[in-house]
């Protein structure tokens, strides 16, 4: 899942690469749902407090944090505290996490993916 539905938000949500490579970005998380997006996803884009409430429900591990800095570190805060264990930030900003919280595993699945598809 995903927070941030901007400009790169949608992209990365649009993005048909991943499901060829098993990745599965389930749905998007943004302060404004109804904004017009240049992309068009397929994925559900919620309102941000819906949150914890569908990472619980849905057992999410992995988060996508594509929000402006000024938010950054508190939807990583919301993320871990609902039970996400991986971050992958795209944030320009340093995260500030608990040891258990992995943000290199991403980055390393999607180039070991990306090697399998060159081939």
């Amino acid at each position: 899942m995903l927070v941030g539905v901007g400009h790169l938000g949608s992209a990365l949500l649009a993005y048909k690469e991943f499901e060829r490579e098993d990745f599965e970005i389930v749905a998007g998380f943004d302060d404004g749902t109804e904004r017009h997006r240049r992309k068009r996803v397929v994925q559900p884009i919620y309102r941000l407090d819906k949150l914890e409430k569908y990472v619980r429900q849905h057992g999410i591990k992995i988060g996508i944090i594509t929000v402006p800095p000024a938010v950054a570190q508190d939807v990583a805060n919301r993320l871990i505290a609902a039970g996400v264990n991986a971050i992958l930030n795209f944030a320009p900003v340093v995260l500030r996490v608990p040891s258990n919280v992995n943000f290199g595993i991403e980055l390393e699945n999607l180039s070991y993916f990306r090697s399998l598809a060159e081939g």
